[in-house]
C-alpha cells in the first residue's frame, strides 16, 4: 500500500513488513508519517504503533460510497 508521509511524498509500506521491521526502521516510518518516537518507548509498543497506523489507512481505503447513496444528506 502507498502511504503519504507528512512532507506529501508516498512510500509503500505492507502490514508484513511492519510486523517483523527492526526498530530503527519502525522509527522511521512513524516519523515519515508524521509522530515523535522517543528512546524510552518499547519497540512493541512502536511496532504497536505503527500497525495501528497502518490499519487504520487500510480501513480509510476500504469504504468506498456510492456517489448515489445521498443518505448522509439532510432533507
Amino acid at each position: 500500500m502507498h502511504l503519504e508521509t507528512h512532507t506529501g511524498d508516498f512510500i509503500e509500506v505492507s502490514r508484513d513488513y511492519l510486523e517483523s521491521a527492526p526498530r530503527h526502521q519502525l522509527v522511521e516510518y512513524l516519523e515519515m508519517r508524521g509522530s515523535a518516537c522517543f528512546d524510552d518507548e518499547s519497540t512493541d509498543l512502536l511496532r504497536e504503533c505503527a500497525i495501528d497506523d497502518f490499519d487504520s489507512e487500510q480501513a480509510d481505503s476500504d469504504y468506498t460510497a456510492s456517489p448515489y447513496d445521498l443518505s448522509h444528506c439532510r432533507r
